[in-house]
């Protein structure tokens, strides 16, 4: 990404160069993090009277000098750009005044100086503010209240307040809504005439059980001498939303579809992510494919991209797949798509065992489901189960992916990449020693093939009595991938060329590549409707990296809801992550983590630990020692990859959207085993 630092010649206090920092602020009330784009170089704390021009996620410029610490620190001194146009916090009056509160930390309020039409205020509720004024000259925020959305103790409030604070909106306009709607239900042949048709090619989708939408299908051809056709179809979404549209408008402010326990906000209208562009069994449907002709070693030795027409054989379940796998009987399955679907599972094998031969890495992480109630309710945590299935999909949605990146670059066509560079090596080192700490063997992972060595220590985790927690810290010390018009590379799937192009329904960039492909095909040399790449890179990082904070602190929120009831109980515990003021500890199987406020712990160290207290509203658990009095201090429970602190300290910027936990599971950021709509987030992928 590039670099926003700008060398000064003066000197701070502590002698060090001051420089000219711009990026975005996660801010937490009394500070605040600026978070890092220079590679090398760590996120910013940011203090002093400057925290009350700016609101979380705002980008800014801070003057920045290094402490005698080695950390660095800054004040904002300008506000480049707002992050959102509207702010939440706590409704409450003063005098005969109204002011919004935030939620935690100190900032000033900011002053209401109406109510949106058909609004009644609620003293104590959580309200949305439209920010006419900003903060200037000493003079607070204030605005417009649009929206009261409940009680802060209320699970669904609490979540709509989280989507609010983030900029993500559940409702579409409605010139939007119409203008999905106005393509109509059903596809005519006259819309498909000009398309390579593939009605009669024996094609499936495989998604979870509980997905609504279908955005991709899969084909397998024996074309003889050991050759296999692998067809990728994804929903041709790009036909649909054409640039210069509200429709367009709106996909691209989203950016991102956002995957809660007890929701999902589209970035598509239902007319398009559930019927035109989802890829229904027995319905024609314009599709964008890709088709990979591989050989016996899994190389791939043609590609081709076409826009076409298919219609669905046959929609499975990974449950249903992984029984023809093991050979068991499914009903309704035509003799041509099974016989498919058994070649299918022979060719993952082949494609997975070259993808790590090449240095790609395979993290295996638990992935857990909060099931939810109509009224956004916990009900109860699951553990997902991992089938080959879910690595059959997995490896089909990578080689597509990685295809297309091919096929676009040998082509010189602009794309947005999807890049995630090498880790820090300061990660590393730190990485290193908490396996050494492990009995692990990791010395290597410094070395200049980075890769190998990681995949040495995975491999020496399989068996391993700690193997999620190690995993885990492997996750965490990974660098974040991001949308980025130049690239070097995915380091995560050890590729050269990467994009994203197999979940459009879902993703932004996927259709910013769709229409990249559809230029190619039309002999075009640049794709002259496309955004500026680098703009809309870092829109679309940072759009997606709010969706990944929003369902992180969702899960934390359902977590607690349900923990709440065990407050007294005593649980065993594995240490996973240490900082200044204690340990992180996992709590049994149940994917939550609480902050336990005791020094000298050890990754992997076991404890028991009992569940002190658990702030509901919040999403955090304390723990202390079984038989200890007092409780730790409140710490966000974390499950899967969780909430990494760069740098140790707490509260500083999540890790998020790696997402490497659920990296195998993931259609190459596709789909996971189900969650939501049946996807999945890979961030990473």
């Amino acid at each position: 990404m590039k670099s926003h630092w700008k060398k000064r010649e003066t000197r701070g206090a502590s002698g060090g160069h001051e420089a000219i920092v711009e990026g975005v602020i996660q801010h937490k009330g009394t500070f605040a993090f600026l978070l890092s784009e220079k590679e090398g170089v760590g996120d910013v704390f940011i203090r002093g009277r400057g925290l009350d021009l700016a609101m979380d996620g705002d980008r800014v410029q801070a003057r920045v000098r290094p402490e005698k610490s080695g950390r660095l620190a800054g004040e904002i001194i300008a506000v480049v750009k707002r992050a959102h146009s509207s702010m939440v916090g706590i409704l409450r009056k003063v005098r005969d005044t109204w002011a919004l509160f935030p939620e935690k930390g100190n900032a000033p309020p900011a002053l209401v100086n109406g109510f949106a039409q058909k609004i009644t205020p609620i003293e104590g509720a959580f309200a949305v503010l439209e920010v006419k004024h900003w903060p200037e000259g000493g003079n607070p925020a204030s605005g417009l209240v649009t929206e009261i959305l409940g009680d802060p103790g209320d699970v669904r409030a609490r979540i709509d307040s989280i989507l609010r604070a983030k900029g993500i909106e559940e409702v579409f306009p409605p010139e939007v809504i119409a203008q999905a709607e106005s393509f109509g239900a059903r596809l005519e042949p006259e819309q498909w005439k000009d398309r390579e048709n593939l009605i009669d090619l024996p094609i499936c989708t495989i998604d979870g059980a509980d997905a609504k939408d279908f955005d991709d299908a899969v084909s397998l051809e024996d074309l003889g001498g050991g050759t296999l056709r692998l067809g990728v179809h994804i929903a041709d979404v790009g036909h649909y939303v054409k640039t210069g549209t509200a429709l367009d408008a709106e996909a691209y402010e989203r950016a991102t579809s956002v995957y809660l326990p007890d929701r999902v906000v589209p970035m598509l209208p239902p007319a398009l992510s559930d019927n035109l562009c989802s890829l229904v069994p027995r319905q024609e449907r314009l599709t964008m494919s890709a088709f990979m002709d591989i050989n016996s070693a899994g190389k791939v030795t043609k590609r081709r991209l076409a826009q076409t027409v298919i219609r669905s054989w046959r929609r499975f379940t990974y449950e249903e797949i992984q029984t023809l796998i093991d050979g068991g009987k499914v009903p309704d399955v035509p003799k041509a798509v099974e016989e498919a679907v058994m070649r299918m599972s022979d060719l993952t094998d082949v494609l997975y065992k070259r993808r790590v031969a090449r240095g790609a890495l395979d993290f295996n992480l638990p992935e857990y489901k909060i099931n939810a109630d109509p009224h956004g309710r916990p009900l109860g945590v699951s553990l997902r189960p991992r089938l080959k299935s879910h690595r059959l999909i997995e490896e089909f949605m990578l080689l597509a992916n990685e295809a297309v990146a091919t096929e676009l670059y040998a082509a010189k066509m602009p794309f947005l990449h999807r890049r995630h560079d090498s880790p820090d090596p300061l990660k590393l080192k730190a990485l290193s020693a908490a396996l050494g700490e492990l009995g692990l063997t990791a010395g290597h992972i410094e070395g200049a093939n980075a890769q190998k060595g990681l995949q040495d220590v995975l491999r020496q985790a399989e068996n391993h009595p700690l193997t999620n927690i190690i995993n885990s810290l492997m996750v965490r010390s990974m660098r974040q991938a991001v949308y980025s018009p130049e690239s070097e590379g995915h380091f995560g799937i050890a590729t050269r060329f990467y994009s994203h192009f197999t979940s459009p329904i879902r993703r932004y960039p996927d259709l910013m590549t769709h229409r990249a492909v559809k230029a190619l095909l039309a002999g075009k040399k640049e794709n002259h409707g496309a955004l500026p790449l680098d703009k809309a890179g870092v829109h679309c990082s940072e759009r997606e990296r709010a969706a990944a904070d929003a369902e992180h602190k969702s899960v934390d929120i359902m977590r607690a809801e349900m923990m709440k009831e065990l407050v007294g109980s005593i649980m065993d515990g594995a240490v996973t992550t240490v900082i200044d003021s204690g340990a992180f500890i996992m709590l049994g199987s149940t994917g939550a983590e609480g902050l336990l406020r005791v020094n000298g712990l050890k990754p992997g160290t076991k404890v028991k630990v009992m569940i002190a207290a658990v702030d509901t509203a919040e999403g955090k658990i304390d723990l202390s020692l079984e038989g200890a009095p007092g409780a730790g201090v409140s710490a966000a429970p974390r499950g899967g990859q969780g909430r990494q602190t760069r740098g140790g300290r707490p509260g500083q910027r999540p890790g998020a959207p790696l997402n490497f936990a659920r990296v195998a599971r993931n259609k190459a950021g596709g789909k996971g085993r189900g969650r939501g709509r049946g996807r999945g987030r890979g961030g990473a992928r």
